[in-house]
């Protein structure tokens, strides 16, 4: 009975042993450290997805803006076309109507500019209305002058409010470039003429903050220019003096009149230790 009983307590033992040895959370643990490696990953691979669509989507959007700013300047060129077709048209209209319109039917006076002629239609359109063209004209040239008025400060208005939206905006631009980059000198930066050049042809399609880092792009890319000049220019110079021929008054030098081709190891060394020492 009592082998019975070590017997059965000693299988318990190396069942124990067992479970410690295969432990499901030690696999459970591999597991896990494996998917966070994977889970980093493509946490990693997303990033630099989303980094590839942001560059994406910034170029895209300044194609968009290109493309929209060369169809609003032809939208206005072609306006300006036509109002300076309009123009031209309605001249020599009056200019026609001048030399037919010797005389102002209800004033009897002479038709003698376009002023005249002006008064002489609102007249005679007075007259096609069943008004009278001479005691009516008052009223109607008060009531143009009025609409007039009306149009000019409609037109002053939205031109306030144009300029205070530009304001706001650029504003607002400013604030976001402050909160991205709170080093910037805002008014130094304006008097950069680096940054002005940035400015042409981008201010009201491209954001302040766009503008700001196609600067410290072009910033950038004139220092690396200066640097790499400066190296070329030092490696010239190194290069140009070690290709001017030995001094024949060099002490000891027995191959002063060979050139830097024709020297051994041994008098090259010896030359360029005397010359640079």
């Amino acid at each position: 009975m009592e082998e019975k009983e070590k017997k059965a307590n000693a299988e318990e033992e190396e069942l124990e042993d067992e479970d410690d040895i295969l432990d499901p959370d030690d696999f459970d643990d591999e597991e896990s450290s494996e998917e966070e490696s994977e889970e980093e990953e493509e946490e990693s691979e997303e990033d630099e997805e989303e980094s590839e669509e942001d560059k994406k989507e910034k170029e895209q959007k300044a194609k968009n803006a290109k493309a929209a700013e060369r169809r609003r300047k032809r939208e206005q060129a072609k306006k300006d076309r036509e109002s300076r077709e309009a123009k031209i048209r309605e001249e020599a209209a009056t200019k026609a109507e001048l030399g037919i319109l010797k005389e102002n039917p209800y004033t009897e006076k002479p038709i003698v500019d376009a002023e005249d002629l002006k008064i002489y239609k609102i007249q005679k359109q007075l007259d096609d209305e069943g008004k009278d063209p001479i005691n009516d004209l008052p009223q109607r040239l008060a009531e143009i002058a009025r609409q007039e008025a009306k149009q000019a400060k409609e037109k002053e208005e939205n031109a306030k409010k144009e300029q205070k939206e530009r304001a706001d905006k650029i504003n607002a631009e400013i604030k976001e470039l402050r909160t991205k980059y709170p080093d910037v000198d805002t008014v130094e930066l304006a008097n950069d003429p680096l940054f002005q050049k940035c400015l042409e042809g981008r201010a009201g399609r491209w954001s302040q903050v766009e503008i700001y880092e196609l600067y410290l792009r072009e910033k950038e890319k004139a220092r690396q220019e200066a640097e790499d000049s400066k190296k070329k220019n030092t490696v010239d110079e190194g290069a140009k003096k070690m290709s001017s021929p030995p001094s024949s008054n060099a002490k000891g030098n027995n191959s002063s009149q060979k050139s830097i081709e024709e020297m051994t190891d041994e008098e090259f060394e010896r030359y360029f230790d005397e010359k640079y020492s």
